[in-house]
């Protein structure tokens, strides 16, 4: 959603077609398809999929049992506040509290965050003491927005996501690019609200906009045309991987 980025946006989307097409000219082997199909899953998963670490390949309880009150006192002693505030209410970072994403995409997103935000290894922070912050997180009062409550209208949102220039870096239906740096936008995994604080409060490249720019009432029709998009398909639902 940069149109200072325009030029550069169309050239690499244009670059990327030529390498398509010369991809899809040439007879690659099934099964080398099939290795290419398995790299691409985790860029269609959801973002931060693969976490690095031992005790990351562990399950983990989407809803774990955290102690609040030691999870505030881990969120000021990690460093948390610094960036996002000593409620988790936003500052240099964006607002985290309450979390608007499930434990384990928030875990996900510490071990291997995008922008500016190092990442924390199991030896900076364990899994449990992340079930704390998390629980600390969920404590906080949610801040009402203005957008929350707004209907969107998917056929709408398309025609904004392309007048607004989103797909020059998101991709045309939100699935994200290398080659631009987009992140997948689609099917949103957080809320309308979370998706409106992002939007005004981003991290990264991706510059902020305003209520002036792009109206809540935008942004909802946005988020209900990605909203809209498919799931990517599981690897066991891919023929070619299972032969």
């Amino acid at each position: 959603m940069n149109r200072c980025f325009s030029h550069r946006c169309r050239e690499n989307l244009l670059r990327t077609q030529e390498e398509q097409n010369r991809c899809l000219s040439s007879a690659i082997p099934a099964r080398l398809l099939a290795l290419m199909v398995l790299v691409a899953l985790p860029i269609l998963a959801e973002p931060g999929a693969a976490v690095r670490g031992q005790e990351s390949t562990s399950k983990v309880e989407v809803s774990p049992a955290g102690n609040a009150q030691n999870g505030k006192r881990l969120f000021a002693s990690r460093g948390c506040g610094a960036c996002h505030g000593s409620e988790a209410q936003g500052a240099v970072g964006p607002r985290i509290g309450p979390p608007p994403v499930s434990f384990s995409a928030f875990l996900n997103f510490v071990r291997q965050p995008t922008g500016q935000m190092p990442p924390f290894t199991t030896e900076a922070v364990s899994n449990s003491e992340l079930a704390d912050i998390y629980a600390f997180l969920q404590s906080v009062p949610g801040r009402a927005s203005p957008g929350a409550s707004l209907t969107g209208n998917a056929d709408k949102g398309k025609r904004l996501f392309t007048s607004y220039g989103c797909y020059e870096c998101h991709g045309l239906v939100g699935q994200g690019s290398t080659q631009t740096g987009g992140a997948r936008i689609g099917p949103p995994a957080i809320s309308l609200q979370a998706v409106t604080e992002y939007v005004r409060h981003p991290t990264g490249q991706m510059p902020p906009y305003s209520g002036t720019v792009v109206s809540d009432q935008d942004l909802a029709d946005i988020y209900a045309y990605l909203k809209s998009q498919p799931q990517p398909p599981s690897a066991k639902d891919i023929p070619l991987l299972n032969q």
